[in-house]
């Protein structure tokens, strides 16, 4: 059997970008399943210690937003994180603002 040169070339062609795109898509798993975790622990440093600054400025609006975004980043965290983060939010939500400095301060520092 016979095939021609654009038939050959068309079939190698196609296994090449199969395997090339194969083979980027794993490494790009990889690369997210090992990054993840650095991007999810900065996330809730970031929107904690955001938080920190706006109840000092007294600014109990701007401190629920980022409570809030840092909710979801916190829950994978470590046990003493999450609780020191839970504390904090009880102690906001309750008006303690010096129990959820305490509290947030604790937990950045669990965050490492």
């Amino acid at each position: 059997m016979k095939y021609s040169t654009t038939t050959i070339t068309t079939v190698v062609l196609a296994v090449g970008v199969l395997f090339g795109l194969t083979f980027t898509g794993f490494n790009s798993i990889r690369a997210q399943n090992m990054t993840a975790p650095n991007n999810m622990t900065g996330s809730a440093k970031m929107h904690i210690e955001e938080a920190i600054k706006a109840l000092e400025s007294g600014d109990k609006q701007a401190a629920s937003t980022h409570l809030t975004a840092a909710q979801q980043a916190v829950s994978g965290e470590s046990d003493q994180a999450k609780m020191h983060f839970g504390e904090g939010m009880k102690a906001f939500s309750s008006g303690d603002s010096n129990g959820a400095l305490m509290h947030l301060k604790a937990a950045i520092q669990a965050l490492g």
